[in-house]
């Protein structure tokens, strides 16, 4: 006989479930290989700076955000979004959906409610959403163009693109979506000439001139960083954050060193190890645990 209320309510003590299947993309996918690489995580951080032009998504953080937290809570906020990400590509599905679940939550909870008019106004606003997500995806296809090991050709760029509207749909990010990456790289560059760098995104923005890293040979080397994850931004977006006075020289130089240190993280690792860690650091520290069920008895 089927115990059917065990499986229905797992106890709590039970851990988390183990892995079950590949997840949404899988080892043939060009996802796996551009995520598992650090390149596409200097793309991440480039998308960051993307993301804070949005002039009403950017005010509705600072209202719905603790503003006097200090690094250690960004790094820490940094280290969950980070997780989910990595969980999104390489966790089994259910690991997945338990973890877009989670943060489609935490966006329905950010709320702010205007004291004027009693309008309540929530962090799911359609653009707000797009915009986030597509300038994640395009700057990890920049990031990977610029420092990964090996071209990145158009058919895997586009192929990534479309692979990305998984993620999207998790989300529950509106469309409509993009078949290329020129379809992706058109948007972000019109959609810029309406954004706009709000006095928040401002504050935070200005580690890009002045890095707060001790000691002189670490400034330098933070600043070379910087001009290679500036050399990955559309022209224009440079001009918000004031960088147009960066010379082409500066950038390739940013760039070189950028794709250095790439090359000193990634180590000796084959893309194959690379997915590997990434899986196994999902299974070691998943973003949401999934309880895993009670085996039927019969």
């Amino acid at each position: 006989m089927t115990d059917t209320t065990a499986e229905q309510h797992p106890s709590r003590a039970l851990g988390d479930a183990p892995r079950a299947d590949d997840g949404h993309y899988g080892p043939g996918s060009v996802s796996w290989r551009v995520f598992a690489d650090p390149a596409s995580g200097i793309g991440g951080k480039t998308a960051l700076f993307l993301q804070m032009l949005d002039a009403g998504m950017m005010t509705h953080f600072e209202r719905v955000s603790s503003t006097s937290e200090g690094p250690e809570a960004m790094a820490a906020r940094f280290d969950r979004t980070s997780a989910y990400l990595r969980d999104a590509v390489f966790a089994d599905r259910a690991h997945a959906e338990a973890a877009a679940k989670h943060v489609d939550m935490l966006h329905e909870r950010a709320t702010w409610t205007d004291p004027k008019d009693g309008h309540v106004e929530i962090a799911k606003v359609p653009e707000w959403q797009r915009w986030t997500w597509w300038t994640y995806i395009w700057s990890a296809v920049r990031g990977y163009q610029e420092f990964g090991p090996e071209p990145l050709s158009t058919a895997d760029a586009d192929q990534l693109v479309v692979e990305s509207r998984i993620g999207a749909e998790q989300l529950k990010v509106p469309g409509p979506f993009f078949e290329t990456f020129a379809e992706l790289d058109a948007y972000i560059n019109s959609a810029l000439t309406s954004k706009a760098l709000v006095y928040p995104a401002a504050l935070v923005a200005h580690t890009l001139r002045r890095p707060e890293v001790k000691g002189l040979l670490a400034r330098w080397g933070a600043k070379k960083l910087i001009d290679g994850m500036v050399y990955l931004m559309p022209t224009d977006a440079r001009l918000f954050f004031a960088m147009e006075d960066r010379t082409k020289r500066q950038l390739e130089s940013g760039r070189a060193w950028t794709k250095r240190i790439v090359k000193l993280s990634r180590g000796n690792k084959s893309a194959e190890e690379l997915i590997a860690t990434m899986i196994g650091d999902s299974e070691k520290h998943p973003y949401r645990k999934v309880r895993a069920r009670v085996a039927a008895a019969s």
